[in-house]
């Protein structure tokens, strides 16, 4: 494949992402009761498992060297999904007909964590969540780990003999996997403090043990129904109708963005088309979180619909997500914002919530961190009970929340596609905090409302697609790489006077 015969070959990478886009739409939204990867891969695109096919792309001379890495990025994933494609239907199936039981009635399983954080009875509680851990046990554990080892074999013949470096290339993570972890430590030791003292005073309030709380008992804390008020349901769509608004987006206007229900927990975004049509996928549970994940999904949804038509595919739809990721947490921090709940939900009196909003995010964060550090231990050891062992104590150390070995192979879910997700979403976060005193340096502390911030995000950072990644994004507004420090000073500033 010689010359420019990569221009040749990204018509069928076009169609294969918009192919395999749509069965994760319709899986995910539960229209199919599954991915629909066997005739994906035996009868729509056989070819893209061959390892000739690999060895050519590598051959090419790209236009950019960005296109050669994004393109092999997709091609990756597709070869290395569609050949260890009888673990990925065995996972999907369990994830599509699992149950769990609450109340004596079953309820899917892929969706039980968002309804436990609604659930007030501690044994109740904890009964859904032990079920739910239970499928990891009887059902998934298996899979996943002879599923991680087809993985590691399959990525030999394509020249590679390492996970992580493999896929630290093809992210475009310059500092390969050395970078994340750096930042992940730098993450939890910079935030350790605050975050013990917080959560130990708000589960204190309400008679729960920090350390020896359960993530389902966290997640109904964090619920707080006692600021529904505030929140209530009739007023979102409105709130981020406005919020949307106020950046020049008339979103009852936009026929390329959709929000659906989402047979998951919290929220997704799925893109059919770049940008045409754009997903917000969302599964509500009332209250505060439902404004923050509405926003979320929002905010990538818009980078998305808000991309140039014209450009190529991998400067449209494939390359670095955590800048993608990272809009999303932007515009969810508004709902931590005194001013924006001043302006928008006539919301005052919003001391506490702020508290209460910083810690749960504050703990998302942290998780994510301990669970991109934990990965690359997961991927350079060897599946069994000492890294169940290390995950339980790893992730339980980070958060202050017990976890269960059960569930340490849980990140697998969705691979090859999903390797360093919970990397890519800590630097979003950090992407996110930096972008945000940006904003308020270069326009205004309300920057939400200011017309040429709005005029920067849209044309400036959206219109571009993904054809810059966080690092030159970063570089532009005049940042020398990830800086855990800013995410944590706007922590402290909120958190540390409990």
């Amino acid at each position: 494949m010689p010359g420019l015969a990569l221009e040749a070959f990204e018509p069928v990478a076009e169609a294969f992402v918009r192919a395999r886009a749509w069965r994760e739409h319709q899986f995910a939204t539960d229209r199919r009761p599954g991915r629909g990867l066997i005739s994906l891969y035996e009868s729509d695109f056989p070819d893209l498992t061959s390892t000739d096919l690999w060895a050519d792309v590598q051959a090419a001379t790209p236009d950019d060297l960005r296109q050669l890495a994004r393109l092999s990025a997709m091609l990756a994933m597709a070869n290395l999904e569609g050949r260890t494609r009888d673990f990925v239907v065995q996972v999907t199936r369990t994830e599509a007909q699992a149950t769990v039981t609450l109340d004596e009635s079953e309820i899917p399983w892929r969706g039980a964590a968002s309804r436990w954080s609604l659930v007030g009875d501690v044994p109740r509680r904890h009964g859904l969540e032990e079920e739910w851990r239970g499928v990891f046990r009887s059902e998934l554990n298996g899979t996943l780990e002879r599923w991680q080892e087809a993985l590691r074999a399959a990525i030999v013949p394509l020249g590679a003999d390492d996970w992580l470096t493999f896929w630290s290339w093809l992210l475009g993570f310059n500092q390969g996997p050395e970078g994340a972890e750096r930042l992940g430590k730098a993450v939890l030791d910079q935030t350790e403090e605050v975050y013990g003292n917080a959560l130990g005073v708000y589960l204190g309030q309400l008679d729960l043990p920090i350390d020896d709380a359960w993530n389902s008992d966290v997640d109904w804390a964090f619920r707080a129904p006692r600021f529904d008020a505030a929140f209530a349901e009739r007023l979102r769509m409105p709130t981020a109708i406005r919020t949307l608004r106020d950046l020049g987006i008339e979103l009852e206007e936009q026929t390329n963005v959709r929000i659906e229900p989402y047979a998951g927990a919290a929220v997704d975004c799925i893109a059919l088309e770049v940008p045409s049509d754009v997903h917000v996928l969302l599964r509500l549970v009332g209250g505060w979180l439902d404004f923050a994940r509405t926003l979320r999904g929002l905010g990538c949804a818009e980078h998305l619909a808000h991309t140039d038509a014209s450009l190529r595919i991998w400067e449209r739809w494939l390359g670095d997500n955590t800048p993608n990721v990272g809009y999303g947490a932007l515009l969810e921090s508004l709902v931590r914002d005194r001013t924006w709940l001043v302006h928008h939900l006539e919301y005052p009196a919003s001391d506490d919530f702020r508290v209460i909003a910083h810690l749960e995010w504050l703990r998302r964060v942290r998780s994510v961190a301990a669970t991109a550090l934990y990965e690359q231990r997961l991927w350079r050891g060897e599946p069994g009970s000492g890294m169940a062992a290390d995950f339980e104590e790893s992730l339980s150390s980070a958060t202050r929340v017990r976890h269960f070995g059960d569930e340490y192979l849980g990140l697998l879910m969705g691979a090859p596609g999903s390797t360093f997700g919970a990397t890519i979403r800590l630097r979003a976060e950090v992407f996110a905090a930096q972008l945000r005193l940006f904003l308020k340096r270069e326009f205004d502390e309300e920057w939400w409302r200011s017309s040429r911030a709005a005029y920067f995000i849209r044309d400036e950072l959206w219109r571009p697609g993904k054809r810059h990644s966080a690092e030159e994004l970063l570089g532009f507004m005049g940042f020398e790489g990830f800086d855990a420090s800013v995410l944590a000073a706007e922590v402290l500033e909120v958190l540390q006077p409990v």
